[in-house]
């Protein structure tokens, strides 16, 4: 196969796998389900979905800096591929558990089956398109699960009862949806089929410093502290702030942990995670809808891996957060307006930025998946049993989310999170002078 198609299956396996694994670390919750136990076992079960996100995206970090060592791209995609394997069979035995102990289990199984195909996808992405598209599929699976997960049927003979952000319009009784077959299985073969051809070495060793190791674990744990914290007080912005400023400071001190350009990679996730909180999702559930976002983030990665200004995309995420402040009387247009350009938004911006080192592309991925006082400051209170058992609380999505309570004082917030970003990525690029 000539070097050109090899360049396109490393591209699409990137962001399949990548798709796949965040899909699996989003792990969109099916509502409409009946398990029993007491309260506290029913904490532990919820929270269990967060800490195995948790251990995926650390577990990734780990396998892309080991993988890139050893310097083999075959290497990186059968470990891919055995991490999607394990997606594949908790996805067979997902729909038949129904025991707590199961389930509980189920979770961290796709937790480490996440971390170790997003941790191989990183280490295997063999040019910048590649890198590329292992940010924008993960982007994807971020902003789109949930809708993918529970679509509204366009039919009047549907047995579709009702949906919320987090519901199944099934009568199986998972507790979560897993990735599809139909994104599961082209990802896999993506992966054989890379392993087969590939050539040449990983994008960059990674050398033996811990330091990604430390960055991460600073964004996961101050994360999960953060929203744990804030899970009483998530409207009350006198703890608030504080809140969100110290998370801010601990990435921070996470990006200079990295290069330079890794370390902006890191700042640009965290501005796409706050862009996105003060946004409701008004554009619906339809496939179509799904689609025209999904063309929208594929066209703003295509154009940030050809002219890539990470500054501006930084900026552009500023000033869809600040259109939230215009306060203008037809708010769901507006807000519809945002939710369909922070997909060609963030997806130019991730594009723009991204890092040099395999193993920084995880790092920087982290902050989409881990609950953190970015998720939950400002937001309203929902009504479904995630909501109320867990000791972590996720981004509401769907059309179902709670509206915030005060969207002027949350869009000026995330806004002035993002500007911090902007500093700090500026004090890095002056830093580090490298390509």
């Amino acid at each position: 196969m000539s070097r050109r198609w090899v360049a396109v299956l490393d591209t699409a396996a990137a962001f399949l796998v990548a798709a796949t694994a965040g899909w699996a670390l989003t792990a969109p919750v099916a509502e409409q389900i009946g398990i029993a136990g007491t309260d506290s076992e029913l904490r532990l079960l919820m929270t269990s979905r967060p800490l195995a996100a948790a251990i995926g995206v650390v577990l990734a970090v780990a396998v892309a800096a080991a993988l890139a060592r050893r310097d083999s791209r075959a290497a990186a995609y059968l470990v891919a591929g055995s991490g999607l394997v394990v997606l594949g069979l908790g996805a067979l035995v997902n729909t038949q558990a129904h025991q707590l102990e199961w389930l509980i289990t189920l979770s961290y199984l796709a937790g480490i089956g996440a971390g170790l195909a997003l941790g191989g996808a990183a280490a295997g992405a063999a040019d910048r398109y590649a890198a590329v598209a292992l940010a924008a599929g993960a982007f994807a699976a971020f902003l789109l699960a949930d809708l993918v997960a529970n679509p509204i049927p366009t039919t009047e003979t549907s047995d579709y009862q009702g949906w919320t952000a987090y519901s199944l319009p099934t009568t199986e009784g998972t507790m979560v949806t897993d990735p599809p077959w139909w994104l599961l299985l082209p990802a896999l073969g993506c992966c054989v089929a890379g392993a087969v051809l590939a050539r040449g070495s990983v994008t960059a060793p990674a050398g033996s410093s811990r330091r990604p190791l430390y960055a991460v674990a600073i964004v996961v744990v101050t994360g999960q502290v953060s929203n744990a914290v804030l899970g009483g007080h998530r409207g009350d912005w006198s703890v608030v702030a504080p809140a969100l400023a110290l998370l801010v400071v601990a990435i921070v001190i996470a990006a200079f942990l990295l290069d330079g350009r890794d370390g902006v990679f890191l700042l640009t996730a965290t501005a796409v995670l706050a862009a996105a909180a003060p946004v409701i999702v008004a554009v619906g559930g339809e496939w179509t809808g799904i689609a025209i976002l999904l063309a929208l983030l594929v066209v703003g990665a295509a154009v940030g891996s050809r002219w890539a200004k990470p500054t501006l995309g930084l900026v552009l995420l500023a000033v869809d957060a600040a259109a939230g402040l215009a306060g203008l009387n037809d708010a769901w247009a507006i807000e519809g307006i945002r939710y369909l350009a922070l997909a060609p938004i963030a997806g130019y911006a991730l594009a723009s930025a991204v890092p040099r080192r395999a193993v920084s592309v995880p790092i920087g991925l982290s902050v989409l998946f881990i609950p953190s006082a970015l998720t939950i400051a400002g937001q309203g209170t929902g009504t479904w049993l995630w909501d109320q058992m867990s000791l972590f609380d996720r981004l509401p999505r769907g059309l179902a989310s709670p509206t915030p309570p005060d969207p002027f004082a949350l869009s000026l917030a995330m806004t002035l999170v993002i500007l911090a970003c902007v500093e700090a990525a500026h004090r890095l690029r002056q830093r580090d002078q490298s390509p």
